[in-house]
């Protein structure tokens, strides 16, 4: 097994020599970027020349999903604005957007301007309910799309309560869509020499995730609440703590459970039994974990080979063994001058390595220095500045 510190003998980036143009704000965008960026493309960010991303409001998740970028602030409304754009997107490989559709249009920067400059682009959009159809126009925000896709219900007993993810899954699940498709319109290119345009909807990426539920088809059976497995879940221990068990349909799993906790009568039963008596396994299971304190539950139930872990805090998880040995977690210096702790791209590869050396940026950081790439002089930036039509 190839640890960290051996992928950082590597010198290459999987998308090295990729130039990406980020238009978006908030997550979607931003996290699908920083993953691009994670693997070694150029990204840019480009900001408004107000307060620029709407996120940096939040500093905690700004500074976790805009690592290894550069920033540009520009007026887009600005004629002038538009031809530096122009330039920039000559050069692309692709381009990301989050606003809601005809945005782009309205400005002159949609697909198609675009497309008739670089012929080759991949360009992405990201919204909350895609490009077409009777929803297209509806604001919205993370928690509207996990309602409509179903998911909400699966995390919750509708009669009681509604319970929210911890994290914003469908935007998470838009950006992972994006980054996907990107890399397959990538790869696309180099057989075809085309370029083209990527519609990507977070209420479909979410429903899509849907398929590999657990509950979902127990759903709806005779009006009852969803049959969930007994077994797999949430315990609290002696100490306040909590243990994951994660037992699903292995009777294997199931006997090694029950050897270090006395089921009873109910040790015998096959999976659709142990689902119907769920109420009786899971009052058994959660009197046993509630006379032990975590670890020592964690303990037993490793040397009995049944899958299980710790609940953590976000600071034990940065600690953890197993995150420490994979370089899951590492530090930067924030360009403010603050020691930051930053979650790596997940993704070990056996050539290749990942980026972990430029902190998130400051608005309009790095304008002067894309406009010199660009061929403007000092002087035309300094004109620029002055107009407010860079930053």
């Amino acid at each position: 097994m190839q640890t960290h510190q051996d992928q950082n003998n590597k010198r290459r980036y999987p998308l090295e020599g990729m130039k990406i143009l980020d238009l978006s704000t908030q997550v979607p965008g931003p996290f699908c970027s920083m993953l691009l960026a994670d693997m070694g493309a150029e990204v840019i960010k480009i900001e408004n020349t107000g307060e620029g991303d709407q996120a940096r409001l939040l500093p905690f998740l700004f500074n976790g999903i805009n690592r290894n970028k550069k920033s540009i602030s520009l007026n887009l409304k600005s004629s002038e604005a538009k031809k530096i754009f122009y330039k920039m997107a000559k050069k692309a490989d692709v381009i990301i957007e989050g606003f809601r559709p005809g945005v782009c249009k309205k400005l002159d920067i949609d697909y198609e301007m675009i497309k008739a400059i670089n012929p080759r682009i991949i360009y992405c959009s990201i919204t909350g309910y895609g490009q077409t159809g009777p929803y297209k126009d509806k604001p919205g925000h993370d928690v509207n799309y996990l309602g409509y896709s179903g998911l909400l219900s699966l995390e919750s007993d509708l009669n009681t309560y509604a319970k929210m993810p911890g994290i914003p899954a469908a935007d998470l699940a838009g950006s992972m869509f994006a980054a996907v498709s990107i890399l397959a319109a990538l790869i696309c290119r180099e057989k075809t020499n085309i370029g083209q345009y990527i519609d990507v909807s977070m209420t479909a990426s979410v429903f899509s995730l849907i398929n590999g539920s657990l509950t979902a088809g127990f759903q709806g059976q005779n009006g009852s609440e969803a049959l969930y497995i007994p077994h797999y879940g949430l315990f609290k221990t002696r100490d306040e703590k909590f243990i994951t068990l994660g037992i699903v349909h292995e009777e294997h799993f199931w006997k090694n459970l029950c050897s270090v906790v006395d089921m009873g009568n109910l040790a015998g039963l096959d999976l659709f039994n142990r689902i119907a008596k769920r109420d009786d396994i899971s009052s058994r299971l959660r009197d046993s974990f509630s006379t032990k304190n975590r670890d020592e539950w964690l303990k037993l139930l490793g040397e009995a080979d049944v899958p299980c872990g710790p609940v953590y805090s976000i600071e034990e998880s940065f600690s953890d063994p197993q995150a420490v040995h994979r370089g899951s977690v590492f530090e930067m210096i924030h360009p403010a001058g603050e020691k930051m702790k930053f979650r790596a791209f997940p993704a070990i590869f056996s050539e290749a390595v990942t980026k972990k050396d430029t902190p998130p940026p400051s608005p309009g950081m790095n304008t002067q220095g894309i406009l010199h790439d660009l061929g403007y002089t000092d002087e035309e930036i300094a004109k620029l500045t002055k107009e407010k039509i860079v930053k």
